[in-house]
């Protein structure tokens, strides 16, 4: 009875162990974006926090919340360095595919590169040859 305490209490540490660092493999990327300011290739702002548009960042998956709508975007994600890449999306709650074109309205490039300019446990900064997006940890 003895050891089959210390053996539950040894997986339990292990699971909780393992959790924390998936949890953590993005660091301060992971969490819920809010935009705060769009502004386009030439200066112009596109949309600001009044716009409703949310990244998210867990794991390897990233989500675009539609302004204002229940529905989503899924993506798989790439996060190395100064660099951003966001693969074909998925619409939910229909699971219909969808070309990265369909994100270019909520801030994502039709190619899906991103580069990181700032990220901090409050603030991301992302730009592409389409524009710059600012956001807020929410």
């Amino acid at each position: 009875m003895k050891h089959t305490r210390h053996i539950i209490a040894i997986i339990s540490i292990l699971l909780l162990a393992s959790c924390d660092r998936k949890g953590d493999e993005n660091g301060a990327l992971d969490g819920m974006w809010q935009l705060t300011e769009w502004r386009n290739e030439t200066g112009q702002v596109v949309a600001d926090q009044n716009a409703g548009i949310y990244y998210s960042f867990q794991l390897k998956l990233m989500k675009v919340q539609v302004p204002f709508s229940t529905a989503c975007y899924l993506s798989h994600f790439v996060h190395q360095d100064d660099e951003l890449i966001v693969g074909q999306p998925t619409h939910w709650p229909t699971d219909s595919i969808y070309s990265l074109s369909e994100l270019t309205k909520y801030g994502v490039p039709a190619d899906g590169h991103f580069h990181v300019d700032a990220l901090s446990s409050s603030r991301l900064v992302l730009s592409s040859e389409t524009g710059r997006l600012s956001f807020r940890k929410y």
